[in-house]
């Protein structure tokens, strides 16, 4: 009777303990033997809760790798006197996380037949190992097969992980490691235990990245052609973290920690919050710091909240910030109205051969959504459902429209936001407003309406494009304003990539899908990242990101300035950050900003409280934002004059000189002291300033303007955005 009633006091305890799963993290390790650190946070965590035998049942994971924390249940009382306690950086509640190619690699300049350039000069990114965190990976996908490939390399410390349907004879020499986080995860979601992927997701962002050349790839018929990765001979290691809703900032956390600990050199990370978080209650912020900390670049996804500014995420300087694009290619289909003279050009979820369908319109409510109750018992059968979209979010209840009998689904786009992706149960067609409206009226004054559906095409050589996707989350940076987020853009529009196959009983190695989102992106930066890094393995994070930025296009291919898909105008550097990347130019900028871990330390000083990045106290030396050697310049409160220095490293021709060329942004004058560089050995670093002044005339306040800072030796053209916000003005 007394173990049951001891037994029986130590659940109440953790019942009457246990509240929210909450991060403690505590900076820096102060002892590099991993039990000794999970030995301090027991020790930690049972000051608080009592006994030590409490702690360990309350710990769902404890970082010890590449800095020292953990995560842990308790209640807000329990995380309150934590956050008070010596070597405590900071306490914050676990959020939840959210995940956010044939052609787009010709359409980026990289062609597999050339005998030369960067994919063949860096041997394919042979080596370089890229850590995906993301929902698992599907191993047996053609994209990740080993033939040809060497040993993998010995300095790898990281495991293949053994789960649910997957064994230690999943990895190779392509996929050499594969972790899965699942502490945070509620026992009833349906996924599959251990690093195999059930949504799709993180197998196509894989092999977006990193994907070997698999011949005849296509989507249901669409793009077909050669899929493949950036860099087809880097290594793949996954960090399974669940779909959206089920995993949280600890799982995410924990996965960055032991990607450090098995030794990636590219981190990739197409996930995160929905709203922006101050950098010490932000995980991927601070875990990431850690990782840059230990020479690793960091690229994540900027989010899927555009076209509204002030949504971009991931915003911390450290991290390389990616904003999604259109390409060349797109897939349409030829809706003909009812009148046989009309016409109209849809966005297809999936091949469908032409047919004669009947339409049954409905008209949207409040929200426009075509739901079970608007549905109301109508008979569907065969034929199209007319639903009007008036956010981001598909407008219907796919299993209701299912169950009524329809065969596919016509979304009028309102706004221009719906972005279809993943593998659906019904055929969509996306039409503009106008398309939509027309059928609606036809609809209107017909009891029954046929529309004629041509069999989709997939177009190539289209314009203007690249253009910023609608969906791509916007600057200006909500939580440092001066400085610019997005840094780039990338393809993330109708991007083709490996997927699971549709059972996952299935033994096909083909089978490929369409997907969209700065998700997308971001795996095009990490596949052009490993390149530079297998170019130039001496790079620090900061150079190649800095590479990546200078280098980027700002025009499109009618030469034009890069077009907003939702303004149809001009967009700017908060749309497309430092411009569209462009992986040739990248891998010789001629010059490059070199940030180190010890100025992003002494940013995060200037910033205050919400800035707490490791266990140790600010100096009177701190580091403003508009002074961080970064290789963009924003000013979000110019009033009078201001002066912000740069160093540029040359990383080109030993003996040469650059001129600077300056594109002043409307109503301000720029001066640049020297407008010359020197150099005269390759890594010689030379500063130079940078003087902004509101021109003196009478003007508008509040509103940006930009411009850019060309340096220049003939060869090499080394852009920096320039966004500056003037908050006064001078009478003339």
């Amino acid at each position: 009777m007394a173990p049951l009633i001891a037994f029986l006091i130590l659940l109440a305890q953790i019942q009457c303990l246990m509240g929210e799963v909450y991060i403690v993290y505590m900076g820096k390790k102060t002892v590099e033997d991993h039990e000794l650190v999970t030995k301090s946070h027991h020790e930690t965590l049972a000051s608080v809760l009592g006994s030590e035998d409490l702690a360990k049942r309350a710990i769902l994971y404890s970082y010890r790798h590449g800095f020292s924390g953990f995560a842990a249940d308790m209640n807000p009382g329990h995380a309150k006197a934590l956050s008070k306690m010596p070597g405590v950086v900071s306490v914050f509640r676990s959020k939840k996380m959210k995940l956010h190619t044939t052609h787009s690699w010709d359409f980026l300049g990289l062609d597999v037949m050339k005998p030369k350039g960067i994919l063949q000069e860096s041997g394919f990114g042979v080596d370089v190992i890229v850590g995906v965190v993301d929902s698992g990976v599907w191993p047996e996908a053609e994209s990740f097969n080993d033939k040809s490939m060497p040993a993998v390399p010995t300095r790898w410390k990281g495991i293949c992980q053994i789960g649910e349907n997957f064994t230690a004879s999943n990895c190779n020499r392509k996929l050499i490691g594969a972790r899965y986080f699942d502490q945070s995860v509620d026992p009833s979601v349906d996924d599959y235990r251990s690093p195999r992927d059930k949504n799709s997701h993180g197998t196509h962002t894989s092999s977006t990245a990193v994907g070997r050349l698999v011949y005849g790839a296509s989507d249901d018929e669409f793009g077909s052609g050669i899929a493949r990765g950036g860099a087809p001979m880097a290594r793949l290691a996954m960090y399974k973290l669940y779909e959206e809703s089920s995993s949280f900032e600890a799982d995410i956390i924990s996965a960055i920690d032991y990607a450090i600990h098995d030794g990636v050199d590219i981190l990739s990370i197409s996930a995160g919050v929905d709203n922006t978080y101050d950098y010490n209650t932000d995980g991927i912020a601070i875990a990431a710091f850690h990782a840059v900390q230990n020479g690793i670049l960091v690229v994540a996804s900027g989010g899927n909240s555009g076209p509204y500014p002030s949504t971009i995420t991931n915003t911390a300087p450290w991290i390389l910030s990616v904003g999604a694009s259109t390409i060349d290619r797109g897939f349409y289909a030829k809706i003909v109205l009812p009148d046989n003279a009309t016409s109209c050009q849809a966005t297809p979820s999936q091949h469908r051969t032409g047919s004669e369908v009947g339409l049954h319109g409905i008209a949207s409510g409040e929200d426009g959504y075509c739901t079970e109750a608007r549905l109301n018992g109508t008979t569907l059968r065969g034929k199209y459902v007319l639903c009007f979209a008036s956010s981001a979010e598909l407008p219907v209840d796919l299993d209701a429209i299912e169950k009524a009998g329809a065969t596919g689904i016509i979304i009028t786009d309102t706004f221009g936001l719906i972005s279809i992706t993943g593998n659906l149960s019904l055929p969509i067609f996306v039409v503009p407003s106008a398309c939509g409206v027309q059928l609606l009226g036809h609809r209107s004054h017909e009891k029954s309406s046929t529309i004629y559906i041509h069999p989709p095409e997939t177009v190539t050589g289209i314009g203007p494009a690249p253009a910023v996707a609608t969906f791509s989350a916007r600057g200006p940076n909500p939580i440092s304003p001066d400085i610019l987020k997005p840094d780039i853009i990338a393809p993330g529009v109708d991007i083709i990539a490996a997927i699971p196959p549709k059972s996952h009983s299935s033994s096909s190695a083909k089978s490929f899908g369409a997907m969209s989102g700065t998700s997308m992106s971001c795996p095009h930066v990490s596949g052009v990242a490993a390149l530079l890094k297998s170019l130039h393995p001496d790079w620090s994070p900061s150079a190649i990101k800095s590479a990546i930025m200078t280098t980027a296009w700002n025009m499109d291919n009618t030469r034009d300035i890069i077009t907003d898909s939702y303004t149809l105008s001009y967009s700017n550097p908060f749309g497309y950050g430092a411009g569209h990347i462009n992986p040739t130019k990248a891998a010789d900028p001629g010059l490059v900003y070199v940030t180190t871990p010890q100025d992003y330390a002494l940013f995060c000083c200037s910033l205050g409280s919400i800035c707490k990045i490791e266990h140790s106290k600010c100096s009177s030396q701190t580091l403003a934002a508009t002074e961080l050697n970064y290789p963009s310049i924003t000013i979000s409160n110019l009033v009078g004059a201001k002066t912000v220095k740069r160093v540029v490293t040359n990383v080109g021709t030993p003996y040469s000189s650059y001129r600077a060329i300056v594109e002043e942004p409307h109503s301000v004058k720029v001066t640049v002291k020297p407008d010359i560089l020197h150099f005269n050995s390759s890594g010689t670093k030379l500063l130079y300033e940078i003087t902004f002044e509101a021109a003196k005339i009478v003007r508008s306040v509040g509103h940006y303007a930009f411009g850019s800072i060309t340096w220049s030796d003939g060869v090499h053209y080394v852009r920096s955005p320039i966004s500056v916000q003037v908050n006064d003005f001078i009478r003339a």
